[in-house]
């Protein structure tokens, strides 16, 4: 196969396209940040919320959270941490008594299962992923507060952004798959191109990238609500859903930099056939605007306290 062959390969060119696609997207966000992002506060602290169960999810859970928390606690400046331990396993060690002994400045909160139970719709559902959000949103005491999962973490470039903020903004990252060797984060996995399964960059409105990060002032999580808690059936679109809240509340959007995810048994992006996304209904947005009670996340419920970081809730 000679040279113009090869760049006439179905495949060759389908690759290409791709490229320009995510090459022309990241530009139009570097610009629309290089011109239109203005007014801009330095930000020197952060709340940053991650939310999971004891459940080995995905295989390697506790050291996938380990590695994602460990980067992007000690990059980001300021950084409190509030962990959100949705429908504990009773006979499984809990992954906040690590946590809170780990990182100094963290809060860390279990739901029991039967607090669970009160808002569960759906047996495929063990962790309510954006209900747990919510909650930590709520107990997040910095003015900036992020919600990133706990198989995420931060580029650098990312990082370096964030000190930079405007409060009538959401922001979102580009997305990149990695491999994973199971070891610390190290900038080798920023750096070399070996380890980037795949990539996209994200479209005008932050579409689809959400889930794994999102930044905002916390006035703005208060205006919106959070995350809708009618929405307890799936897991699939509720970041989008949560996202055009805020949006249609007259927040504007852009993009700091990117985002890395560790690949794993039940990422997203090998398709919609994963275990514990419940019914596979991607939540719409005939929703917008949804109004949660004033309680959301989990708001009406007792903390009782565990440990110097830890509490539980209760029901009162």
């Amino acid at each position: 196969m000679g040279i113009f062959d090869k760049l006439l390969d179905n495949r060759n060119m389908h690759w290409r396209v791709r490229q320009a696609d995510r090459n022309l997207k990241r530009l139009k966000w570097e610009l629309k940040r290089a011109f239109k992002h203005k007014n801009l506060e330095t930000v020197s602290k952060f709340s940053m919320v991650v939310v999971g169960r004891n459940d080995n999810y995905g295989g390697d859970f506790s050291e996938r959270l380990k590695a994602t928390i460990d980067w992007n606690y000690n990059h980001v400046p300021g950084c409190e941490l509030i962990y959100v331990e949705w429908n504990r396993i009773e006979d499984r060690p809990s992954d906040t008594e690590w946590i809170s002994k780990r990182y100094p400045n963290s809060k860390c909160f279990i739901v029991p299962n039967s607090i669970h139970m009160l808002y569960s719709t759906n047996p495929k559902i063990p962790m309510m992923e954006y209900f747990a959000k919510n909650m930590g949103i709520r107990e997040a005491t910095n003015d900036w507060v992020f919600v990133v999962n706990a198989d995420v973490f931060l580029g650098l470039n990312t990082v370096k952004n964030m000190t930079r903020l405007n409060k009538e903004y959401v922001y979102g990252t580009h997305y990149k798959n990695i491999q994973w060797d199971g070891g610390q984060i190290t900038e080798k996995y920023i750096n070399d191109p070996k380890y980037t399964i795949n990539l996209f960059s994200t479209d005008n409105k932050l579409k689809a990238v959400v889930g794994n990060f999102i930044l905002t002032h916390k006035d703005n999580w208060m205006l919106s609500g959070g995350y809708d808690e009618a929405l307890a059936d799936s897991r699939l679109g509720v970041d989008t859903n949560g996202l055009y809240q805020l949006l249609h509340k007259g927040v504007k959007s852009m993009v700091l930099g990117d985002h890395y995810h560790l690949d794993h048994n039940e990422s997203r992006i090998k398709g919609i056939n994963t275990t514990t996304h419940g019914n596979f209904n991607i939540a719409g947005f005939n929703n917008i605007p949804f109004q949660n009670p004033k309680d959301w996340g989990l708001q009406k419920f007792e903390k009782v306290q565990l440990s110097a970081n830890v509490w539980q809730l209760k029901e009162i």
